[in-house]
Formats: C-alpha cells, structure tokens, sequence
C-alpha cells in the first residue's frame, strides 16, 4: 500500500550502475545470435490454427479406441457412499438390463443406443481395498449418493479419501432415492443442492448430479458414459495394464510347464514380451508370449535374450575385487548393483579412518570424536604405518612428554567438591526426575542408570557436531546393517532413470492400447484356482525395467486428517504405490534437505506431521500416489486407511541415524564454569565421552573439562553464562537401517 512519490531517486543504485547509466553505455543483449523474428497477424493466426488442429487430431486418435461397436471397452465402477444403497440397484436403473446385477461381479454390456461398449464393475462394499482395485482401473467412477442418510466419515467419507489420494478418472454422481424419498419437487431441490455442495468439495468441477427416478436424466447420465472421453492418471497411463475378460491355463502343454492366459484389451501405453508384468496380491511373472488377435490373423511376439529376469537381487560375488572404485558395476542408464563388501567374513579387515586419532584412543572411542576437535589437536598419530618426518615426530613427543591427564582448571577458585551419601544421591535423583517427567523437553532423551556403563549401553553411538555436515560413509561396516545390503538396487541419478526408462517404455511398446491381445504368464496352476474374472476384476500391470529390483525406497507420509493416532516407527503397515502393494516396517525421519543426505530418524509418525518412510521394496519409476493402511487384526482381511503421501526416489545413500540425547543437572555455577551432576555416574564415563560438545536448552555450548569424584559429577566450560534453570545435554548419534519388506496378500 506504500506509494512513491519521488520517482527520481535512485533506489539503492550502486557507483558501477550510476556509472553506466550516464556515460551512455549500452548493455548487451541476453538472448542468442539469431535475431527474433516478429510474427505478423496472419502468421499468428496460421500458427494458433496448426497447433489447433494438431491436438484436435491427437484427441480424434485417442477417442477412436472406444469409437464404434468394436471399440475397446470403458470400465465403469459403481460405489455406494452411504450402506442404505445397494450398487446392483443403481446398476439395475441406471442400465435397464432384463437380467439382475449381483454383487460383487464384473459384465460386458452393449449400448446400441449410443454404440458404445461398456464393462460395468460391482465391487465388494464391505472391503475398502477392493474399491480401490477397481477405481483403479476405471475410465468412470459412478457415486450414489442417497437422499435420505448422511455420508459418514468412517464409511463414505473414508472412501472418497483414499479414492482422491490415489488418483481417480472421471467421476459422476446420481441419485437413486431423491425422488421417491421427496415427492415434492421443492424439497428435492433443497436437497439435491446440499448433495452437490457436498460432492462440489471432493471434485470441484462436476456441475451435475443425475436423478436416475427421472427417465431423461437417466438418459443423459448413460449418454455422459457413453460418450464423453474419460480423463487419465498419469501413474496408470505411463505403462500398459489390461482388465482380463478370461483367464484360462493353455492347453498346449502340460499342467506342470503349461501357461496361463490372459485375453483382455491392452490399456496404456502398451505390452512387451521382454518386461515382466505384476499381478497385485501374488507378484511379478514373466511373460511367454503375446499373441495379437485380428480377425485375419494372429501375430506373436516372443521374449528375446534380453528378457527380464525375475532376480530381485544381484548374485553375491565369491571373489571379492581390491581396488579403490567402490561403484564398478555401472549402466548407461545410471543403474549401480553393486555386491562388493568392505571386509572380510572374518572382521579382520577394519574401515580406512579418514582422520588421526590422539594416541592412547581406541577405536570404538574414535567414532565420537569430532572432526573440528582434531584439527587443533597436537598429538595425534595415524592408524597406517606412513613415514613421519623425525622433527615434527620429536615435536609431538615433547608435547606429549609434558601433558597431563587433564588440562589446568579453574578448580582452584571455586569450593572443594565433597561426596554425598549414597542415599543422598538416590533421594535427590528420584526426586529430580520426577519434575524432569512433567516437563521433559527433549524427545531423544536417554537416562542411564546409576549401576549403568554409558560406555556399554551408548558403544555404537558417535559423536557429531553438526548432522548437516558431517561426513558419512553410506557403506560403513555395520553388524546391524541388512544382509542383503550391498546387492540392493543401485540409482546414481534416478530423475534421469526414471525420464528415460518411462520414453524407452513408450518406444519399445510391441502392442498399443485398444489391441485385443492374449498374454501368456509363465504362471503356476494354483493361481488359476483363485481368481474369477466375473466376480471381480483381474487386472496384470506391466513393469518397467529394473521395476522388480529391490532398493531402498522413499515415500513422503502424512496421516489423514481423521486419523488422529500416532504411528510408531517399524510398526507393520499396509503401503499401496503403483501398482504394488506392500507391508513395510518403516524407519520414519525427517524430511529436510541437508546435503550430505544425513536425516535424524522419528520415532512416531505424529498426526499432522510430514515425514519421509523408509523400507526395502521394490522401485517404482513413477511419481505416483502413495496411500497407507493398518490392518484391523480381524479375519476378514479388512484394512483402515491411515495417510497418504508419494512415492520420492530410490536413494540408497539416505542415512538415517538415531539420536541419543544425555542431560545434566548445574549444580554450581562459577562464571563459565558448570558443575554438572546427573548425566554419568562415573569417571570412566566421563573419560569415555569428554570429547563430545555440550548444548543447553538456552542455546549456549561448552565441552567437558575434568571429572570430579566418584559419582559422575564434572565441570564444563561454556560460552557464555548459565542461569540455575538451563539444563546441560550431549547428543549422540547411530545409524539405523531400513526393514525388507513382503508383499502384501489377504492372507497377511
């Protein structure tokens, strides 16, 4: 709202831009060395008419696929929001079909009327899961919405959630009772316009709810299916998927090594024989064959040598190779499968330290030591056996000659310190941890016992100044680290991967979209036994390549704004991206950006929080939704659904590390000098930890001096000065792995 009202001055101009504004230079133009042409009017008009006609084409080639008698199919779902309405009723009005629908169930119709092929979707109303298989797959979602009862949160509006989190085509809502329930026509336009005020909130942009009572907007409704072009997901679209119209095992060999086939019309952008494909809740298969049915002939595509395998690992190398590149297994695309280890089966290869140590330090005393302590440090002596000029060497012994234990302190000025009592000692620890409960202000926070060795207890913590950057290795020796870690899925750029692989899918594409094809799986004979195409659909996605690998996963996690429970870190749950569906234990951290890719990990996942879950599974190439469910515990396989997010990347070099937060009592304050009580209870502690920074919650810093007595009291010096309510802390840090994941089954 501030005007200027001295459009002469010089806002802020420096001398070299006065300078050059009134010597009369000339500034050099950005752009390139073709000059721009300038369009004319009709060359204007000529260009908007080309690039109209272009994408009117490109709309008349995709809405051919469905144009006809012998079109491809749409695939409507029909989904009821509130219990009182049963999907075979609004199936029954909206189509007029002289047979009954049934629930669940999935019929091919023909509309003469508008020349239209149709194939209707009744889903499981009970099971939450099976509604989203089938939106999943949808070009339509009908809605019933009903006039008479309320859309409730545990039940519709769950639903319309999940549904929204996981990408939803074209939708339209109707209204099977509005009429009959409100005979009055006032009362039915009250009540259809709150109905739209309520689906306006989910999906903004559908202006119309559609009365099926009333024949004329049943009609319409039926001619909105028909004809109008549904909208895509981009997830879905960006790789070829098919909703089988039979599924039956191949005749032309034995049941042992026989086939099973899928005959359905290609979605997406296509098939290849090469690519492996997945069937959600029992896996990734290869493919056999591909025979595209014409009506003159029948042609085949075969898999060549450069088929994908079904390896979700890279094989253990026996003989492991000595030289400094780690990464030497490296393709054009950017993919890394590396199987080296660092060390031995017998621990007798240690990791190279990149930093010397002070002498008389052990090696596990060598991960807390911070890097800016030792670069001031005068005695410090290397763990490799390199040639050391002999001045400095007798320059360092000097120093050495004249250390102490301990360096001088302020001790003198303040009181002698005396023991208490042991009994003392307890009284007023209980009694300071019972007020430090009611107000505890660090959420790592970690209270050892008196009897406790911090030394043992914290043995595979280290100590960090700052997480955003220190330096990490993502391969360290670790004993807690997975088994299978080094032949995990290796990306170096995964954005360019991902580009790639989705334009190499595009190109490679041997059947397009709308191709009646049958597929045959290298599938066992006990899947036939489970699936049944007219009770719900069976759908096969195809994989892009590298898509079965395992890798170190990452999805962004936000709970729903109805759940309200706090999710602990490893606890199972129900992870749907893509089209795979998976239980993970993953390791929640935070989302921040540092650039050594070092991230503290959470131990809850709080509501309204977004984190960044952590798991072993299978890589995806899209930048789909990502939805979470938790299983209820009860036999019917049912789940709650709990958050959403997306899926990020595949990044194996994420560390996520665990923070161990020990805190003190000050008991005397002389100056900068503390005397802290509370964080150890002994002196070897104290040794064990002295060279990790201190922190206060007022912000001040400090390290530890010396030790005092027996109990685990010690004196530290600061930066500035302590008031009697600040409470000292020392934080330390692990490393902590992600959990494999299995894939996700009724069963489990």
């Amino acid at each position: 709202m501030k005007n200027d009202h001295k459009p002469f001055k010089s806002k802020h101009a420096t001398k070299g831009q006065l300078k050059n504004m009134y010597k009369g230079k000339v500034e050099k133009s950005v752009g390139g060395s073709k000059a721009v042409k300038v369009l004319g009017k009709v060359e204007r008009k000529n260009l908007a008419k080309q690039l109209k006609e272009n994408k009117i084409l490109d709309t008349k080639l995709a809405r051919k696929v469905f144009e006809g008698t012998h079109g491809a199919e749409k695939i409507v779902t029909i989904i009821s929001l509130t219990p009182d309405l049963d999907i075979a009723d609004i199936a029954n009005q909206l189509f007029k079909s002289d047979e009954l629908y049934e629930v669940p169930s999935v019929r091919s119709i023909k509309v003469d009327r508008f020349k239209s092929n149709l194939k209707i979707i009744l889903p499981n109303q009970n099971s939450i899961l099976a509604i989203l298989d089938a939106a999943k797959v949808s070009d339509f979602v009908v809605f019933g919405i009903s006039a008479t009862s309320e859309v409730e949160k545990d039940y519709g509006e769950q639903i319309l959630r999940a549904l929204t989190a996981q990408g939803i085509a074209s939708v339209i809502g109707v209204l099977p009772n509005v009429v009959s329930a409100y005979p009055k026509r006032n009362l039915q336009l009250d009540i259809r316009q709150s109905l739209q005020s309520f689906f306006n909130h989910f999906f903004p942009n559908e202006e119309k709810l559609f009365a099926l009572e009333n024949d004329s907007e049943c009609a319409n409704c039926l001619r909105t299916l028909c004809q109008k072009f549904p909208k895509s997901i981009n997830w879905r679209d960006s790789r070829g998927y098919l909703v089988a119209d039979s599924a039956y095992w191949s005749q032309d060999s034995p049941q042992e090594v026989g086939s099973l086939v899928v005959e359905g019309t290609v979605r997406g952008v296509g098939f290849n024989s090469n690519r492996l494909v997945h069937v959600p809740g029992y896996g990734d298969f290869q493919i056999e064959k591909i025979e595209k049915v014409a009506r003159s002939d029948v042609e085949t595509y075969t898999p060549d040598e450069s088929q994908d395998t079904l390896e979700e690992l890279k094989p253990e190398e026996v003989e492991m190779e000595d030289d400094d590149d780690f990464y030497n297994d490296e393709d054009d695309l950017g993919v890394r499968m590396d199987g080296r280890t660092y060390f031995d089966d017998d621990g007798s290869r240690k990791p190279v330290r990149t930093h010397k140590l002070p002498r008389g330090t052990s090696d596990y005393q060598g991960r807390w030591l911070v890097e800016d302590v030792l670069e001031d440090a005068s005695d410090l002596e290397s763990d490799e056996e390199e040639p050391v000029d002999i001045a400095m060497e007798d320059d360092v012994m000097n120093i050495d000659a004249t250390a102490t234990d301990y360096a001088p302190t302020e001790a003198g000025q303040t009181e002698m310190h005396v023991d208490l009592s042991p009994e003392e000692e307890a009284r007023q620890l209980a009694e300071f941890r019972q007020l430090e409960k009611d107000d505890r202000e660090f959420p790592d926070e970690l209270e050892l016992l008196p009897n406790e060795s911090g030394k043992e207890r914290l043995d595979n913590f280290r100590g960090i100044k700052s997480l955003s950057n220190c330096d990490w290795d993502c391969d360290e020796y670790d004993i807690e680290a997975p088994s299978i870690w080094s032949r995990l899925l290796r990306i170096s750029n995964y954005k360019a991967t991902r580009n790639k692989l989705n334009k190499d899918t595009i190109k490679e594409a041997q059947v397009n979209i709308g191709t009646k094809v049958k597929i045959f799986l290298r599938a066992p004979a006990l899947l036939l036994e489970r699936i049944n195409c007219q009770a719900q659909p069976f759908t096969i996605y195809e994989l892009l390549k590298h898509e079965h690998k395992l890798g170190v996963c990452n999805f962004s996690y936000e709970s729903w704004e109805d759940f309200e429970e706090t999710i602990p870190s490893r606890e199972s749950i129900v992870v749907q991206y893509g089209p795979r569906r998976q239980v993970i234990q993953p390791v929640f951290n935070q989302a921040s950006n540092n650039s050594n890719n070092v991230h503290k990990s959470e131990n809850f996942a709080r509501p309204g929080d977004t984190v960044i879950a952590t798991a072993i599974a299978p890589v995806l190439f899209n930048n789909a939704p990502v939805i979470y469910f938790r299983t209820n515990g009860s036999s019917d396989g049912n789940v709650e659904f709990i958050g959403q997010g997306t899926f990020l990347n595949c990044d194996h070099s994420r560390i996520l590390t665990q923070r161990a937060v020990l805190t003190g009592h000050p008991v005397k304050i002389h100056k900068r000098v503390v005397t802290v009580r509370y964080m150890f209870f002994n002196a070897e502690d104290i040794n064990w930890f002295k060279a990790i920074p201190l922190f206060t919650k007022s912000g001040r810093s400090g390290f530890i001096k010396e030790s005092l007595g027996t109990h685990g009291y010690f004196k530290a010096n600061f930066d500035g000065k302590l008031t009697s309510q600040d409470t000292v802390a020392m934080s330390m840090y692990k490393r902590v792995w992600p959990e494999l994941s299995t894939i996700w089954t009724e069963e489990s």
